[in-house]
């Protein structure tokens, strides 16, 4: 893994990493905040779904379209300034009101985060390579989940219980992320400092196959640092599609739906294992805070595992096969939480969420690549940022729903929810399908 491309999917890794480390901290510490300020059950949900995804509804395709326009590079400074903002307001929240009106600051401007990431990995790696680019950038979010617990339940058993403390300790984590980001990441890699001849030829490898594009392209574009689209007129460069095309383009298949919608239902179902968990442990199982923070990690552990394989797995195999195969197992092993009751050993129940979680992230590494590939760059931003807004849509209303259900029903009708939603996940998936008709139409959107 040598090239300025990879030290870019770093970035974009700690940049998710930081943004789910915040959220999965929050979560994780979420019964202790909820004590301290008196919050009922149905209160904790809202704010978890506001946490998670709530600003993203409306901001998912606005995103995206701003993404566009000013590129990944400036567009990731949003979600930096935002981690800094809300962790130092959830640290000085004392009621409930403040601690709500950081985390909405925080979803306004962490719904850049996907588009930002995916848009960079679509344009800095190629078809052969995108799917363990994905595969990186993604394991951010299993990785940085299970080093959540990891890190905050020590530290907040250290400050006997002060999350106050906890959250404030990290407020100034983003700091040199963001002069780093400044410095590597660029929108397109032509545009990079850094980039060499040869590691453009790999990105480019398809590119320069099909004829699309030249060496000679390529070479100029690095000597200007200018996108390509500048150096060969018939590249449609992400600005250049406007918003009424780019819609219908992106709705013009009934396939494309499992696309758009199917992500946002498969966040729903992580958000039940990510966030719910915690609480689930805590208020249901009864585990005191140090189970909770072990079982927790090695669940999120698995997670992390389950990225990282499904990465590799994409260099071989097909990947709409694997997104497959990560939906089934995430059902295999979330039908018996609708079973589980309070007095169950830890040590039957992490098998399950281990295997489930690990199923979860199986699906999502492939998911982006083939998006990528199925829809091009020329709209990536624009797709990215309307899948945001299904990503927002469950994760904003999945905590709310999950934990009222839990409130006026019982935990196992709230995981038959969840069951039901994979259900649902598993449907999409298996109507994702290119046709001729998508393929045509993505060839003109690429070229002109």
């Amino acid at each position: 893994m040598k090239g300025q491309r990879w030290i870019v999917d770093a970035m974009t890794f700690l940049l998710f990493g930081f943004l789910l480390f915040e959220l999965i901290k929050t979560a994780v510490l979420m019964p202790t905040i909820s004590k301290e300020l008196n919050l009922k059950l149905y209160q904790t949900g809202l704010l978890l779904g506001i946490f998670s995804g709530g600003p993203g509804i409306v901001m998912g395709f606005v995103g995206g379209s701003v993404v566009d326009k000013i590129g990944a590079r400036y567009g990731g400074l949003f979600p930096l300034i935002a981690f800094t903002v809300v962790t130092i307001g959830v640290g000085l929240s004392s009621t409930y009101l403040e601690l709500a009106s950081a985390i909405i600051i925080f979803g306004v401007f962490e719904s850049f985060t996907n588009t930002v990431v995916y848009k960079l990995t679509g344009n800095w790696f190629g078809r052969h390579e995108r799917g363990l680019g994905a595969g990186v950038t993604n394991s951010a979010s299993p990785f940085f989940t299970f080093l959540a617990p990891a890190v905050a339940i020590p530290l907040l058993l250290f400050y006997h219980n002060n999350f106050h403390d906890v959250f404030l300790l990290f407020a100034l984590f983003s700091v040199p992320l963001v002069f780093l980001w400044i410095i590597f990441v660029y929108d397109r890699p032509e545009q990079s400092k850094f980039i060499t001849l040869d590691e453009l030829k790999i990105i480019y490898r398809d590119e320069i196959a099909s004829g699309l594009i030249s060496e000679s392209d390529l070479n100029s574009a690095m000597k200007q640092h200018q996108p390509l689209d500048k150096i060969n007129s018939r590249i449609n460069g992400s600005g250049s599609i406007n918003f009424i095309e780019a819609f219908k383009y992106i709705f013009s298949n009934k396939e494309n739906l499992g696309l758009i919608i199917g992500i946002g239902v498969m966040n729903l179902v992580w958000a039940s294992y990510s966030e719910i968990l915690p609480t689930y442990f805590s208020d249901y199982l009864l585990y005191s805070t140090a189970t909770l923070g072990l079982y927790t990690t090695i669940t999120y552990f698995a997670g992390f595992l389950g990225a990282v394989v499904s990465g590799l797995l994409t260099l071989k195999y097909n990947k709409l096969l694997i997104m497959k195969i990560g939906v089934i197992v995430s059902l295999v092993a979330t039908i018996p939480l609708i079973f589980v009751a309070p007095g169950i050993s830890p040590s039957i129940l992490l098998p399950i969420t281990a295997i489930g979680f690990f199923g979860i992230l199986l699906y999502f590494p492939p998911f982006f690549s083939y998006t990528a590939e199925y829809f091009g760059k020329a709209v990536l931003g624009r797709v990215l940022g309307l899948q945001y807004s299904f990503i927002a849509l469950a994760l904003a209303f999945g905590p709310t729903v999950m934990l009222s259900i839990a409130s006026i029903s019982s935990w196992k009708m709230s995981y038959l929810f969840d069951t039901v939603m994979v259900l649902v996940a598993i449907v999409l998936t298996f109507t994702i399908k290119e046709t001729k008709k998508m393929k045509d139409l993505k060839a003109k959107m690429e070229v002109e």
